[in-house]
C-alpha cells in the first residue's frame, strides 16, 4: 500500500491539523507581514502607496477648496503640486504596468474618492479649468469723481506671455511632437498664462481645455495620431486669434 506524501496530507487526516498547527505557530504575529521579498517589489509597493496617498489628500484638497477652507492662491500651487507628483511616479515603467488605468487602480484598491478621480481625470487645477475673476486694480484720479479701472489686469507682460505659449506649441506640433510628455506641460502652461491675462471665457479656450483632458487620460509615451496633430494644431491657431482680437 502506497504511502500518503507528507507535504500533502488528506484534508481529514491528523497530521493535516497539527501541520497547520505546527504553522501557525512558526508565524511571527508580532512581525509586519511584508508584500515584497526583493527590492525592486518594495520600491513598486511604496510607488503605488504613494499614489493611493496623493489620491487621498487631493480629495481632501478639492474638498477643501469647494468649502472655501483653503482660498485660492493656497489651492492652486498645492493642487498643481499634487498632480505633477501622481503624473512623476507614473513615469516608471514598472509602476505604470501594475496601476494599468485610475479605474483599474480604483477597483483593485476599493477607492472611493470622487473629488480627487475627478480632478486626476481632468489633470489640471479647477482654477485653471474654471477661472475665478481677480479684482481689478482702480485708481482715482484727482480729476474724476468715478473709479477707472487700471491696466494692471491684463499687462503687457501677461499677454507677451501667453502668446509666446501659443506660438511654442504651435511650433513643437510643426516640429512633429506628438507624445503626451512633450504637449500635455506646453499646453499646461499656455492655459495657465491666459488665464493670468484673462478669466473670461473666449472663442477656442473650451477647446484648449478639452485636449487637456484627452492628452491627461494618454499614457506618458502615448502619441496622438497625425489627423489628431492636424486638428489640434487647427485648434490652437483659432484660439490664438480668438485670444488675440480680445486684447485689441
Amino acid at each position: 500500500m502506497s504511502s500518503q506524501q507528507p507535504y500533502a496530507p488528506t484534508a481529514y487526516s491528523s497530521s493535516s491539523f497539527s501541520s497547520s498547527a505546527a504553522l501557525r505557530s512558526r508565524i511571527p504575529l508580532d512581525e509586519e507581514a511584508r508584500l515584497y521579498r526583493t527590492s525592486a517589489q518594495r520600491d513598486l509597493y511604496e510607488s503605488l502607496a504613494e499614489v493611493y496617498a496623493i489620491i487621498v489628500t487631493l480629495d481632501f484638497v478639492e474638498k477643501a477648496y469647494v468649502k472655501d477652507t483653503i482660498s485660492q492662491a493656497e489651492y492652486t500651487p498645492i493642487c498643481s503640486r499634487l498632480l505633477a507628483q501622481y503624473s512623476t511616479i507614473l513615469k516608471n515603467q514598472d509602476v505604470a504596468n501594475e496601476f494599468k488605468d485610475l479605474d483599474s487602480f480604483r477597483a483593485q484598491y476599493d477607492i472611493e474618492y470622487p473629488s480627487a478621480i475627478s480632478r486626476l481625470r481632468v489633470g489640471i487645477p479647477a482654477t485653471v479649468e474654471h477661472p475665478v475673476s481677480k479684482e481689478l486694480g482702480i485708481t482715482y484720479p484727482l480729476a474724476q469723481s468715478s473709479p477707472v479701472p487700471s491696466r494692471s489686469a491684463a499687462s503687457a507682460r501677461a499677454a507677451a506671455d501667453a502668446t509666446g505659449n501659443f506660438i511654442t506649441f504651435m511650433d513643437a506640433l510643426k516640429l512633429n511632437y506628438k507624445a503626451k510628455d512633450q504637449l500635455h506641460p506646453l499646453l499646461g502652461e499656455l492655459m495657465t498664462s491666459l488665464n493670468a491675462v484673462t478669466t473670461k471665457d473666449f472663442d477656442g479656450r473650451a477647446k484648449i481645455i478639452e485636449w487637456l483632458i484627452k492628452l491627461n487620460s494618454m499614457k506618458a509615451t502615448d502619441e496622438i495620431t497625425d489627423d489628431e496633430a492636424r486638428q489640434l494644431l487647427f485648434d490652437i491657431d483659432h484660439a490664438y486669434k480668438a485670444f488675440y482680437t480680445i486684447l485689441e
